[in-house]
Formats: C-alpha cells, structure tokens, sequence
C-alpha cells in the first residue's frame, strides 16, 4: 500500500457554525475555507435571521472539495494570502436559489445547476437555504484547456445533459468516495475533474450568442448590486440608482428595456421577495406585516398589500397565515 503524505490537517474535515455571533462565525468560516482551500470568501447573513453554515470538506494536495449547507446569506471575494495557489470555485447546487455575479454577468442559480467562480476576482452570490457540493480545481490548468474561462464565469449550466451531465454524475461518485480515497487515487481525480468541466465551460460559451455587450452586462450587474443592498430605502429610485452608479437616469432605464421587466418594476418585485421570505420566519412572528413592508422600502401598507397579491396571488397576512398553520400541523 502506497504511503500517505504526511499532512498537518486531516484529508477530511467537518465545520459548522455554532453559538457565537454572526460576524465570529463568518470570520471562522473565512478561515477555515483559506485553510482547506486558499481561497477567500467573506460571508454575511442576510436579513434578520443567524448564520448557519455547515461544511464537511476534503483536502489533499490537488483534489479538494466540500459539502455545504447554508442559510440566506450572500458571499463576496476576499484578498488572501494565496496567490500562489490559485483555484477556481465550481459548484454544483443541490438545494434552493441563488443568485451569482461576476464579469458583466448574472444568472440565477436553480438546483440542478452548475457554476464556476474565479475567486482572485470581485463576485458576489446571494442565496437562500442551500445545499451545494463544491470542487476546488486549478485555475492554470482549467485556462489552458478552456480559454473561454473568463466567458463562463456566472454562468448557471444547466446539468441534464451533454459534458454538464458526466461531470455532475462523476462529482457525486467523488464524493461518495470521500472516506476511502488515497492521495494517488485523489491527485487523478483532480486532473480528470478539470478535464470534465472544460467541455462544459466551451459549450456554455459557445451557447451564450444572444448574451448582451459586456460593457451593458457591467452596468446591469452595477445597477442590480447598488439596487439590492438599499432596498430598504424608500426613496430608491431610477436617478438615485443612476447617480450611485455614475450613469445617466435615461441610459439605467434603457440597459433594462430588454428585461423581463422595468428596472423600478423589479426593484418591488426583489423587495416582495424579501418580504416573503420574512413572513415565513417563525422568528419574526411578532413583527407586524408593516413593519416587515417598511424595512424593505415600502412606504404604504396597503399598497404593499395590493402589490404582494398580484405577485403571488394571496395577501400577505393570509401567506403567513397559511405558512405556519403548515408548519404547526406539519409532523414533528
């Protein structure tokens, strides 16, 4: 039997956050990913509700991977000390929504989907609760099979199919293999995983022909980043946004005229949203639908009420209503 390298951490860890404030747990989350991975991220839980973040990672010299379990919070880069040891996040979401940006783009990420991330550069994700298996792999060798790389990036693919299909398939083997792998079995693995997702990154390039302008792509992502963190604001509107982004209100407007909807339009549809997802916390049971509506910028109860309704077909108070009369008589 082969020897094993001599390591000082175990090839297979397991993190979860517990007890302490959401800001100790985010920086003990940071170091343990710079730890297992080199790679820097900085997580903040968002609205109202306490960090959970779970974590069962393998670390050997080149293959290293994780599972995740996360409640809503969103992820940005974080400078670290590693560049020598530059690796590419790829992630296979298995549970819930999120939303991924990086270089002029944005995609909304379903279960099912796979992205990559290049973490030396700005991102940002935002999720709900998730659960994702993650691989760290090489960015050098990614680059030189995939050129397109940097076409890629935020790009949700979806997996039921093709090259995405294998590498998905093939991830799940590998981590059902976690216990038992040896150093030699795990650095050919490592090297198969790129070679897997290289197809896989050109077929979302070469698929992408009706994407917009990057420069456009830039701004929109500008626009939805600025919108999203002062959605709160009541007084948010089309000239705050372009003011804070540095464009003209007329060239805001028009970069979101090829959208599903107006700018101001999904503004309230982000902040019904959020809404939503606090009315179905048990934690903020005590906190009335006005206030709820007020913290994320509405400034009229019965206008919210009136806009909840036609997005989701109910009025808030009969959501929350129906939400924990599921939860009382769901089985303990």
């Amino acid at each position: 039997m082969n020897a094993q390298p001599a390591h000082d951490f175990p090839r297979l860890q397991h993190f979860a956050s517990e007890g302490s404030s959401d800001d100790l747990k985010a920086q003990a989350f940071r170091r343990q990913m710079q730890s297992m991975f080199a790679v820097g991220l900085n997580v903040k839980s968002l609205a109202s509700q306490p960090l959970v973040a779970e974590m069962t990672a393998y670390r050997g010299q080149n293959l290293r991977f994780a599972a995740l379990k996360f409640s809503p919070h969103s992820t940005v880069s974080f400078p670290t000390a590693h560049d020598h040891d530059t690796r590419l996040l790829i992630s296979l979401h298995k549970k819930g929504p999120a939303v991924v940006s990086q270089g002029g783009r944005e995609s909304r990420v379903e279960p099912g989907d796979v992205f990559v991330i290049d973490p030396s550069r700005p991102f940002y994700i935002e999720t709900g609760d998730i659960e994702t298996h993650s691989v760290y792999v090489n960015a050098s060798a990614l680059r030189a099979l995939a050129p397109e790389l940097e076409l890629a990036t935020a790009r949700a693919i979806r997996c039921d199919s093709g090259a995405a299909a294998l590498f998905r398939s093939t991830l799940d083997e590998v981590f059902a293999l976690a216990p038992s792998l040896t150093e030699d079995m795990a650095d050919d693995i490592s090297q198969a995983l790129v070679h897997l997702f290289a197809p896989v990154v050109r077929s979302s390039v070469s698929a992408a022909e009706r994407c917009p302008s990057r420069l456009a792509s830039m701004h929109r992502q500008r626009i939805m980043r600025f919108a999203r963190e002062n959605l709160g604001d009541s007084t948010l509107d089309g000239n705050a946004i372009a003011k804070a982004v540095n464009l003209s209100p007329r060239h805001v407007y028009q970069i979101f005229d090829g959208e599903d909807k107006p700018l101001m339009r999904w503004v309230w549809s982000e902040r019904l949203v959020r809404c939503r997802h606090d009315l179905e916390q048990p934690a903020l049971q005590s906190r009335s639908i006005g206030e709820i509506a007020f913290q994320w910028g509405f400034s009229n109860v019965s206008h919210f009420s009136r806009a909840f309704k036609a997005e989701f077909g109910v009025t808030p108070r009969d959501y929350r209503r129906q939400v924990h009369t599921r939860s009382a008589s769901a089985p303990a």
